[in-house]
């Protein structure tokens, strides 16, 4: 028992601190040259019982287009147009578009439809007056947010020619005050969050399926042996609530994470004296060591490609970013700045991994490495303590946790760190441990 304790305030230092198709971009995401698009949403066109849904959908509409870091929303308050102007194109009065600097304009309508809602919508070049793509949603009123993320996410597929992220779902752990750690599923956003069945109790480190059907966590066990709890690595299927064991033996089980393919997880386990990198197949079989240094070792997360695990080390004396081949062979140092770097997490676009580093002021921030280079660029900085990042499954935002507003809170943001935005609730719960799943299985078929 003594030595379990010893071992997890060892691993507890180093985890738990506190298609592009072939068609030119119209957005150049990349580079010093990048600028956020200048884009109008003018206001919904609604009527009756509509109207509030309408608006429903334009308040969420707006958050998404802003963290997204893509465009920059131009606010309603600065708008010049007749707030009953048409859909168009007939009856747009351009010159006061243009007057407030938009170069696109976006357009919808709500009304009532088969679903219970139909959103037809059209995006505007505002200097040629030029329409430059349409569509209708439907959904039902319940559903009004998620039919914003939908056309969010049309936005973000015409300007990129990439999936957007906004009708996916994120996974983390939230304690009320006073009560224990339990986790949790929402919307990207954080709206129409709810507990994942019988996690009550303290629950941590959530990891998605590659198929978003599944979460591995970690799960404080308690028995006679162990009262106040074993760390067990556990699954639980969002489809029928059930949950249960994959790894019980062992010390010390704890960090999930999914393989690319969705075959193998990998975790760190105890068994010799002191935590390591272990893979066991998904249905709890075939049980391999991958790391075998007298150090401690954390914090496991694949490439998307599979082929490579990054993982958090202190053979060096301090917590670093380590990267080796998925066999647990050519083992590599990637972060050399900084003397306490954890939680990576690679970025689905295989090229950068975001990490939690303290700084010179023992302030926690998110930092970004690139995998080939190894040169380091800051997102986070003098806003409190930040960490715990988990990219978006395109790679263009990124989750994390931040206690800059006094309570430890989930916040989303482009990926360049220049938008930030709180998405939990100020309930007076701690948020902790995001988790960002994939694409729904209907867009990933689309890719």
């Amino acid at each position: 028992m003594r030595s379990m304790a010893r071992i997890w305030v060892a691993l507890a230092a180093l985890v738990l601190p506190a298609l592009a198709l072939g068609q030119e971009p119209l957005i150049e995401v990349s580079g010093a040259t990048f600028r956020p698009l200048p884009i109008a949403i003018a206001p919904p066109i609604a009527q009756g019982d509509a109207a509030s849904p309408a608006e429903e959908i334009y308040e969420a509409l707006t958050f998404d287009l802003e963290v997204s870091g893509l465009f920059e929303v131009i606010p309603r308050k600065a708008f010049l147009a007749d707030p009953r102007e048409p859909l168009g194109p007939e009856g747009i009065v351009w010159s006061r578009w243009l007057d407030v600097a938009a170069e696109e304009l976006l357009k919808f309508q709500v009304e009532a439809g088969p679903q219970g809602l139909k959103l037809t919508w059209r995006l505007y070049e505002v200097a040629t007056q030029r329409q430059t793509t349409s569509g209708t949603l439907e959904g039902r009123v319940a559903d009004a947010r998620r039919l914003a993320h939908r056309l969010a996410d049309e936005m973000v597929r015409h300007h990129t020619r990439e999936p957007g992220a906004f009708s996916t779902r994120i996974a983390f752990v939230r304690r009320p005050k006073g009560g224990s750690k339990e986790i949790w599923v929402s919307d990207f956003d954080g709206k129409n969050a709810s507990p994942v069945p019988h996690t009550r109790g303290i629950s941590l480190l959530p990891t998605w399926s590659p198929s978003g059907g599944e979460l591995a966590f970690t799960f404080f066990k308690k028995s006679l042996e162990y009262p106040n709890g074993h760390p067990q690595i556990w699954k639980a299927n969002l489809l029928n609530g059930k949950t249960s064991p994959l790894v019980t033996s062992g010390d010390l089980n704890t960090g999930a994470a999914w393989s690319p393919d969705g075959s193998k997880i990998a975790f760190t386990m105890s068994r010799d004296g002191n935590p390591d990198i272990y893979v066991i197949n998904a249905d709890g079989s075939g049980l391999r060591r991958l790391t075998r240094d007298p150090s401690t070792e954390s914090s496991p997360v694949w490439s998307p490609d599979g082929k490579r695990i990054a993982f958090v080390s202190d053979r060096h004396g301090t917590p670093q970013i380590f990267v080796m081949d998925a066999d647990g062979g050519n083992v590599e140092r990637l972060t050399r700045q900084g003397n306490y770097n954890q939680t990576p997490a690679w970025s689905p676009r295989g090229d950068e991994i975001a990490f939690t580093a303290r700084d010179e002021r023992y302030a926690f921030d998110i930092f970004v490495v690139n995998v080939e280079t190894k040169e380091i660029r800051r997102l986070t900085q003098d806003q409190g303590n930040n960490l715990h990042p988990t990219w978006a499954p395109n790679g263009r935002m990124i989750l994390f946790v931040s206690d800059r507003d006094g309570d430890r809170a989930l916040y989303v943001g482009s990926a360049d760190g220049r938008v930030q935005r709180r998405i939990s609730p100020r309930d007076g719960a701690e948020y902790t441990d995001p988790a960002w799943g994939p694409f729904p299985v209907t867009v990933e078929a689309k890719r």
